[in-house]
């Protein structure tokens, strides 16, 4: 294939994945709305947000290992459908069990899909060439968090809540059949290793078994609890918190993915100042997040300030999160296993998110947020001692 056909074929997956994030943030946006007209209370929408988390987590692990032997169209052929049609079957408001099982389908869908994404810009370039690319691609989460914001806001108070599943639902299910037109000849990333410089495959258990790689586990864990609630919980917070409505609420979180977009987009610059060295910029993103977690801890606290809190740790954990499932799992290219690494770093990370997720809704309906935010000063705290204890031992 030529580069221009490796360009078009990165765009296009490039907006496939951007279409998830706005099949996954519509549940936030819709929250104060389900919850106004009685189809969720506060309990079920943390207990929804869990159940992604945990039923994501599961699913990367399955699919990481399945990805580095099938096909990418296939896998994100599949997960963009699945995720489309569950999202239009939501958009019917069936008894919270029916809402509860669409949304599981919906996670493992696009559960499917990043490992797969992963082997296409692995499969298209070299190791050192798909490591500037991934950092590119991994802008598609904020800006899918981004145009979810805007699109499914608009769409909420325009036409009803019931099209902020429809429309994310149609748009996964038109841009999984442009993959599978454009993805059909990128084979699994294992047979496109260069055999005389690879290392031999390990199964799930070696990798599981690598000491290195179960040392960034809890931390991968503690930078989803706090990356993956705050898409979750940031509508339903300014509102409660501020008395706003959701067209006002909207301009202020719109902040949190703008400057998340922004991070991602300063990655490389920051990676190279840390010397090229990913676990020197996990161990800055939680320092941040430690510092940021401080002011949303204080009462009175004004809007803006809270929103750019919240706005830091958000960019912080998104840029922990391209470490982590990005550019860590490619040091595993030449044995193939770059999904494998990819799906348990996942695994991990919506784990911690999904067990928080429970959690903080029956603790926010009984305490309010002020647990929520302390949780991530302690966690932050705890992940930067675990990692530079790690870097300083390599030393």
């Amino acid at each position: 294939m030529t580069r221009k056909s490796h360009r078009v074929i990165f765009m296009i997956v490039y907006f496939a994945y951007t279409s998830i994030y706005v099949a996954r943030v519509n549940l936030s946006m819709a929250g104060t709305e389900l919850i106004a007209g009685s189809i969720l209370n506060t309990v079920q929408l943390g207990l929804l947000g869990s159940v992604f988390s945990t039923v994501y987590s599961i699913g990367r692990f399955i699919n990481g290992g399945l990805s580095d032997k099938r096909p990418p169209w296939l896998m994100l052929t599949l997960g963009l459908t699945l995720a489309g049609i569950s999202n239009i079957l939501i958009s019917f408001f069936p008894p919270f069990i029916g809402i509860f099982l669409l949304w599981t389908s919906n996670a493992y869908a696009q559960s499917m899909l990043w490992s797969s994404v992963l082997c296409v810009v692995s499969g298209m370039y070299d190791e050192k060439e798909a490591k500037k690319k991934t950092s590119v691609m991994v802008t598609s989460v904020a800006t899918g968090n981004i145009l979810g914001i805007l699109l499914n806001t608009y769409l909420i108070t325009r036409f009803g809540v019931a099209y902020a599943f429809v429309v994310p639902g149609v748009l996964t299910i038109v841009l999984g059949a442009f993959v599978f037109l454009a993805t059909g000849k990128i084979k699994p990333v294992g047979a496109s290793v260069d055999r005389e410089s690879a290392t031999e495959h390990m199964s799930m258990w070696q990798l599981i078994r690598n000491k290195e790689l179960r040392i960034m586990i809890l931390p991968a864990m503690f930078h989803g609890v706090m990356k993956e609630n705050i898409s979750l919980w940031m509508s339903v917070y300014i509102v409660d918190t501020y008395c706003v409505d959701l067209s006002t609420s909207s301009y202020y979180i719109l902040l949190i993915p703008v400057i998340g977009l922004i991070g991602r987009v300063l990655y490389p610059v920051l990676y190279r100042i840390c010397g090229e060295n990913e676990h020197r910029v996990t161990i800055a993103g939680f320092l941040v997040c430690a510092l940021c977690s401080l002011p949303l801890m204080t009462k009175g606290a004004p809007m803006i300030g809270a929103v750019l809190a919240l706005s830091a740790i958000y960019t912080a954990a998104s840029m922990i999160n391209t470490s982590m499932l990005s550019i860590y799992p490619l040091r595993f290219v030449q044995s193939g296993n770059v999904a494998s690494v990819s799906g348990i770093m996942d695994f991990a990370t919506y784990l911690g998110a999904g067990i928080a997720s429970a959690a903080y809704g029956v603790v926010i309906k009984q305490f309010g947020y002020l647990p929520m935010f302390l949780s991530w000063l302690v966690i932050s705290v705890i992940s930067v001692t675990i990692l530079r204890c790690r870097v300083m031992k390599r030393k």
